[in-house]
C-alpha cells in the first residue's frame, strides 16, 4: 500500500477566548487526522496565548488522498484542561491541506462550531505541515497470527516513520546547502 507522512506542527495559539470562571486555563490541542488523534501537554502557563512547539507524525494512506480528491482534512481541537470535571472545550479549526502543496505554514482562526456564543474570534493558531513523498507500506493482513500482525504493522509503521525522517532531515540539509 502506498502512503504518506505528514508532520504536522502546533506552535502557539494566542487571543483565545478564556472559557474558565475560576481558576487558570491550561490549554492543549488535539490533532486529527485520518482518524487518529494525537494531543499535546497542556501549556500551564499562558492561559490564553498557549504554547506547544510540538510536532505529531501521521501515517496517510494514498488511496484515502485520492479518495478526497488530492485533499488531507486535519481537525485541530483546543480544550481547557481540568482537573475536576470534563475538559472544557474552547474552539477549533479545520483545515484541508492540499497533497500537491509539500510544506506550508499558517496562522487561522479559531471557531466554536456548534456554540451559541456571541462572538465569533476565539483566537489564533499557528501551525505547519510537511508532507512527505509516497512510499510502500508493506500488507500485513496475509501474517498467520492476528497478534504477530498488530506487531507487524506497527513495526512498518515505526520503520517508515523513520525512513521519512532520515528523508525529511537529508532534505532539509540539502535545501539549506543550496542556500549557502
Amino acid at each position: 500500500m502506498e502512503a504518506r507522512c505528514l508532520d504536522f506542527t502546533v506552535y502557539s495559539a494566542s487571543n483565545l477566548v478564556d472559557v474558565r470562571k475560576y481558576g487558570e486555563m491550561k490549554v492543549y490541542a488535539k490533532v486529527s487526522v485520518e482518524g487518529k488523534s494525537q494531543c499535546t501537554e497542556a501549556d500551564v502557563k499562558k492561559e490564553t496565548n498557549p504554547e506547544w512547539n510540538t510536532t505529531f507524525r501521521f501515517i496517510v494512506p494514498e488511496e484515502n488522498i485520492i479518495r478526497a480528491e488530492g485533499k488531507i482534512s486535519i481537525k485541530i481541537e483546543l480544550f481547557c484542561k481540568r482537573s475536576l470535571s470534563n475538559d472544557k472545550y474552547i474552539g477549533e479549526v479545520n483545515l484541508s491541506l492540499d497533497s500537491q502543496s509539500a510544506k506550508s505554514c499558517n496562522t487561522c482562526l479559531v471557531d466554536r462550531n456548534g456554540t451559541n456564543y456571541k462572538s465569533s474570534n476565539f483566537g489564533t493558531l499557528r501551525y505547519s505541515s510537511v508532507l512527505g513523498d509516497k512510499f510502500i507500506l508493506a500488507d500485513s493482513s496475509s501474517s498467520s497470527s492476528s497478534s504477530s500482525s498488530s506487531q507487524d504493522y506497527v513495526n512498518k509503521i515505526n520503520i517508515a516513520s523513520i525512513g521519512a525522517t532520515i528523508l525529511s532531515t537529508v532534505v532539509t540539509v540539502a535545501v539549506a546547502a543550496t542556500e549557502i
